[in-house]
């Protein structure tokens, strides 16, 4: 066997006197067998400065989904979900871990970055999914501790963290206690010791922004929407309008990375997902997104990691749909050249590196890869570069300069070196780092050293700690040496905050369902089961009369004497105390899960009644409510408020619902796909995805119903949670289909599709839909005679979801293009079928020409009259893609495995696009 050090060690071998030469003999073909696939495997050594190396997978005692380069130059790491204030400490050189001092609060879903001094800003917070913390805490790398700050204006799930150019440090977005997200954006002043809203700056946004700061001063949302926003973080904070990505789809779940000074790189994300590949240069007067060639794989949930020598590193995700998917792993790593703007294919890594994956830059060079959703390991790649010869050395540099000082750096090295760059610390969670950027730096060399010139401002470089390597003419970088550019280094004490006052489950200005229409809704109203489907809603302040309201209601002459307000929300743990905030006017009476907790001014709840008396404007009414009220899980809030009486003017109501739980992380189970509404069809493979909240479920068991529950039978059971599984539709047919998964050791851990779904064997029924993956070869080589029949081996082609191509914007998956343009692109997909076939219809979205085989069968083509070998051009232009439809040859499928396979032509050597998707609808006999 081969061993990590690449030596051969002989097996033990051990006389065996019943077996005698027959046991030699077979020692001796192992023993030459093993040799000789040593001797294969030295042979096929890759060449590791062309493709770099990884080091083994190693195990850590928690998921890395939040991961900082400390200025020390250690790594501090913290996990997910219950696990989450676990913090852990990294030595790169001894490869030695530390506990560190818990942060006092779950900081899981946090935003963070470094502020001037080095400290990390950790802002928000984990109660459950989409509900966050409003605490901020800072860590002290040089002291290891953790000091409290005020809290921010309410809780923050997935928010991100900014450094300004004055030190400042921005928190935008995020999900709040009561799931609704937090609109306001807030700048940190740390000389100051106070939070500053940006009120004039609210704005619904995507969970963890993509934020730079821009070479003017201003902060850039990059994505994953479109348009870009500026922020101006000025006074009460500005926003405005960016340019527009070209990608057609959502990149959510990419990554972006500033790359070089004022220039942003976007990649991958979509569901399903992408290699389209943009890039933006801030410095143009009109910055505009331009497309470059695309990755050579789709994917999602991938990290981008700034190199020394500007390159871009691109690791993990997946292929697949859903969140989360390692059925498709992406263990591919490629690196962009932004010189080149082309991609090259590195060494793979050995572990699935998707959601929660992080990956950061370490100061010797090396890149840490780690983490993903349940996975407890790491692994460090050394990139090619450092396999091309001897690295330079810094011998001395200073710890601290100022902008646009010169200032000295010894090296034995300084005739060789041609580059000198500048990586701020990394601060990853969620694929984007929101602490990393690169620059390159001015100098001159002369004997023993180097004169470098700083950044000229701190809107190039935002103060704080960055990474100096000097790079020689191979770009073999040096190892870093840390330098805080701007900022005094002081540590400034901060207030102390509050006393903790529990989470917000419902916050002032919340959503509520509402019923303004004067009419009784009957006594049931209150209940969590009432169906409020035909209420309208709205965000609090909700009345009229007063002019600042957010949601106006509607007015009755006279004025309705009852207004009626639900909302439900979501409590994780035994609630210890709880607290409740009114704005009324007049009377109002509070239902928890049905049960009156509160009223003032209501004597009569009966529709027609009015209060017993008038209140102040806005009033503000505070009372604490019985713990033994609330459920684990999900509550409901049921409001009247009341009129004083037929003249009244004006009507309010919001409301703020604190809680405090006994801190427990509990176990939950959501069943994602199938979810309700679909039509599946028996004896088909149907992808199952679940998510897991907490880390207590490491097994599941799967049921299926065919009469909405009332019966069960099992799937599978005791399975590991892998958060997917393959289901064979069974064949019972039904309109009323459910799945329910659960912990065996725990029945009340549970979930279940939320509507039912149908199975049916109707004879018509779509085999393969727009949007599904294919197997692809665009490398512009003919594949052979053979490549449209179900044995061809298509191992070496790549593969991604449809719309395929290249040159209109709105693929999913980017194809090759070559210069002149190749002439065919083939595609490849295997269909299973569980019977014979009466008739089969194709759409065929193709540009230009088109032909189709089924298992070897020429079943279609289209403007493919130069014929089909591959060196032949379509025989048509097309300036968009068409949609072909035909009625093709039922008799060429088989009961059993099929495969489609699909060339598309491009009408010339010139053409600029290519266009490729395709459904089959099929009658079973």
């Amino acid at each position: 066997m081969a061993h990590p050090g690449g030596a051969y060690r002989c097996p033990a071998f051990r006389p065996d006197p019943q077996r005698g030469s027959v046991m030699l003999h077979s020692w001796r073909v192992a023993f030459l067998a093993a040799w000789a696939a040593v001797s294969v495997a030295q042979a096929q050594t890759p060449d590791l400065a062309s493709v770099g190396q990884w080091t083994p997978v190693q195990k850590w005692p928690y998921s890395a989904v939040h991961t900082h380069v400390l200025p020390t130059g250690k790594v501090m790491f913290f996990s997910e979900f219950g696990d989450g204030d676990n913090p852990m400490l990294w030595d790169p050189q001894t490869n030695g871990l530390t506990a560190l001092p818990k942060a006092g609060f779950n900081i899981f879903c946090a935003g963070h970055a470094f502020m001037a001094d080095g400290r990390l800003l950790v802002a928000g917070g984990h109660i459950m999914d989409d509900s966050g913390l409003p605490y901020a805490t800072i860590f002290d790398p040089f002291k290891l501790t953790w000091t409290r700050i005020p809290n921010m204006n309410a809780g923050r799930w997935y928010p991100t963290v900014t450094t300004l150019p004055n030190g400042d440090m921005l928190v935008i977005g995020g999900a709040k206690e009561d799931r609704s997200k937090n609109l306001i954006p807030q700048v940190w002043q740390p000389s100051k010791n106070a939070w500053r809203n940006l009120s004039d700056a609210s704005l619904e946004l995507m969970y963890y922004p993509w934020m730079f700061v821009t070479p003017q001063g201003k902060t850039f949302m990059a994505g994953y929407w479109k348009p870009a926003r500026y922020l101006d973080t000025e006074g009460k904070g500005a926003w405005s309008v960016g340019p527009r990505t070209s990608y057609a789809h959502s990149r959510n779940a990419g990554s972006a990375v500033m790359y070089d000074e004022g220039k942003v790189l976007l990649t991958g994300g979509d569901n399903p997902p992408t290699n389209n590949v943009e890039v933006l240069d801030l410095d143009n007067s009109k910055p505009t997104w331009r497309t470059v060639p695309p990755m050579r794989y789709v994917r999602r949930q991938h990290n981008s990691t700034v190199l020394p020598d500007g390159t871009v590193l691109v690791t993990g995700g997946h292929s697949g749909p859903g969140t989360d998917n390692p059925k498709f792993p992406r263990y591919e790593t490629e690196l962009w050249d932004p010189t080149t703007e082309k991609w090259t294919e590195l060494a793979p890594a050995s572990a699935y590196r998707g959601y929660h994956s992080t990956t950061v830059l370490l100061p010797d060079g090396r890149v840490l890869s780690a983490g993903s959703k349940n996975v407890k390991t790491m692994q460090v790649f050394s990139p090619p570069y450092l396999f091309r010869g001897a690295r330079p050395t810094i011998t001395s540099a200073p710890g601290a300069i100022a902008y646009g000082a010169n200032f000295r750096v010894t090296t034995p090295d300084a005739a060789s070196i041609t580059q000198a760059t500048w990586i701020r610390l990394g601060s990853v969670t969620h694929a984007f780092d929101e602490n990393q950027r690169f620059m390159r730096l001015d100098f001159t060399a002369s004997n023993g050293g180097l004169t470098i010139t700083a950044p000229a401002n701190a809107n190039v470089a935002p103060p704080g700690h960055y990474m100096l390597f000097l790079l020689n003419g191979q770009k073999v970088p040096s190892v870093a040496k840390i330098i805080r550019v701007g900022g005094d280094g002081t540590t400034p004490t901060p207030n102390e905050p509050p006393p903790d006052s529990g989470f917000t489950a419902v916050a002032f200005g919340a959503e509520w369902k509402y019923d303004d229409r004067n009419v009784d809704p009957g006594p049931t109203w209150m209940q969590p089961g009432f169906n409020d489907a035909a209420w309208k809603k709205g965000p609090a302040q909700l009345g009229y009369g007063e002019a600042d309201e957010r949601t106006v209601l509607t007015k009755a002459t006279p004025p309705q004497p009852t207004v009626y307000f639900r909302r439900k929300f979501t409590i994780h743990g035994m609630v210890e105390k709880a607290t409740l905030q009114l704005i009324h006017d007049d009377g109002v009476a509070v239902f928890l899960n049905g049960t009156q907790v509160y009223s003032r001014l209501i004597s009569n709840p009966a529709h027609a009644s009015y209060a017993d008396g008038a209140c102040a404007d806005n009033n503000l009414s505070q009372t604490t409510l019985p713990a033994s009220r609330f459920v684990m899980g999900d509550n409901t809030l049921a409001v009247m408020v009341k009129q004083a009486n037929a003249s009244s003017s004006d009507l309010s109501f919001d409301l703020e619902l604190k809680v405090t739980t006994d801190g427990m992380q509990h176990d939950a189970l959501f069943f994602e796909s199938p979810n309700g509404g679909e039509t599946l069809r028996p004896g088909s493979v149907q992808m199952l995805q679940w998510m897991t909240h907490g880390f207590g479920v490491d097994n599941v068991s799967l049921q299926f119903s065919a009469d909405n529950g009332a019966n069960w039978s099992t799937v599978e059971t005791r399975m590991p949670n892998l958060g997917f599984f393959e289901w064979t539709v069974p064949h019972a047919e039904t309109t009323q289909g459910v799945l329910r998964i659960s912990d065996p050791a725990r029945p009340d851990i549970t979930d279940k599709t939320d509507t039912p779904f149908t199975i049916t064997a109707i004879p018509r029924f779509r085999a393969i839909t727009f949007g599904e993956y294919w197997k692809f070869d665009d490398r512009d080589v003919d594949p052979g005679n053979q490549w449209t029949a179900l044995g061809f081996d298509d191992s070496a082609w790549r593969s991604g979801p449809g719309k395929l191509g290249y040159g209109d914007g709105d693929e999913h998956t980017v194809l090759n293009k070559t210069t002149p343009s190749q002439p065919t692109v083939y595609f490849r997909k295997k269909l299973s079928l569980s019977e014979a076939i009466r008739s089969a219809n194709l759409r065929v979205l193709h540009d230009d020409g088109v032909a189709v085989w089924v298992n070897g069968r020429r079943v279609y083509s289209r403007f493919a009259d130069n014929g089909l070998a591959h060196g032949t051009y379509a025989s048509n232009s097309l300036k968009e893609p068409l949609i072909s439809t035909a009625t093709i040859d039922a008799s060429a499928f088989i009961a059993g495995e099929n495969i489609i396979a699909v060339m598309v032509k491009q009408s010339g050597a010139d053409s600029s696009d290519v266009s490729f998707d395709l459904e089959l609808n099929l009658e079973a006999k």
